[in-house]
């Protein structure tokens, strides 16, 4: 097999944290995103614009109702090499997009307010389309990051003090890289004491390119905050690679 003929990897990553943790920020690190912002105030583009001053209204996409995905991602296809990421900023608001749209077709037949949990069925299964569409390699071989947010822990009726993940339900399985990213004081390194100033960490929660049982092979930290960090995490060759 010659080096053309090598097939591609997309990476399928989450990216987990509290607003302002870096999230989207880091994601348009990727290579040559589309940032697709489900956001209710759509303010991802702040990040693209900074990132991306000459092309930022190129890459970002308004995504408002669930239509404007699927049109959005037919854009992104026609344009080639010109995209080789897709961003989805954030993923518990797309699957709330989704929710609303399959919950419109359900009041055609009889007006409803809610889902039933058995209904969410449906709408998870139309986002494993959309995941498998765009990291097939053998349809549009692009890598795909999601982000997911931070949420209160409520048993019972009560919180418990806890901040849980909120995203896509199937990214604990289906995802390649999962990083936690988080703001922390420093710390001096000699006294362990707190200093000023704070530093943004990022743990690897999974990465199914590395042993976890081998100690030297597996990271459970990500230093180097840039794709070039995330892409030694996927131990991929470099002609692996979709950039």
């Amino acid at each position: 097999m010659s080096e053309s003929e090598v097939q591609k990897v997309p990476l399928l990553v989450e990216i987990i944290g509290e607003p302002s943790a870096g999230k989207t920020h880091l994601s348009t690190l990727f290579p040559k995103p589309a940032l697709f912002d489900t956001t209710p105030k759509g303010e991802g583009y702040i990040i693209v614009k900074r990132m991306y001053p000459l092309e930022w209204k190129k890459r970002y996409f308004r995504v408002k109702v669930f239509g404007d995905f699927l049109t959005n991602l037919k854009y992104v296809k026609t344009k080639g090499d010109f995209f080789k990421t897709v961003v989805v900023d954030t993923s518990p608001d797309f699957r709330t997009l989704g929710a609303k749209a399959h919950l419109k077709e359900l009041q055609k037949v009889k007006q409803r307010k809610n889902l039933m949990p058995e209904e969410w069925g449906p709408v998870n299964t139309k986002i494993n389309e959309f995941i498998t569409v765009i990291t097939d390699p053998e349809k549009m071989c692009l890598n795909l990051v999601l982000t997911s947010q931070m949420q209160d822990e409520w048993v019972a009726r009560k919180t418990t003090g806890r901040r849980i993940r909120r995203g896509l339900p199937t990214m604990n399985f289906q995802a390649g890289i999962r990083l936690f990213l988080q703001i922390k004081r420093k710390v001096d390194p000699k006294t362990m004491q707190y200093i000023a100033g704070f530093d943004r960490v990022c743990t690897v929660l999974k990465n199914r390119f590395r042993n976890q049982v081998d100690e030297t092979d597996w990271k459970g930290a990500l230093e180097d905050l840039t794709w070039k960090g995330i892409k030694e995490l996927s131990k991929l060759e470099a002609r692996e690679i979709v950039e």
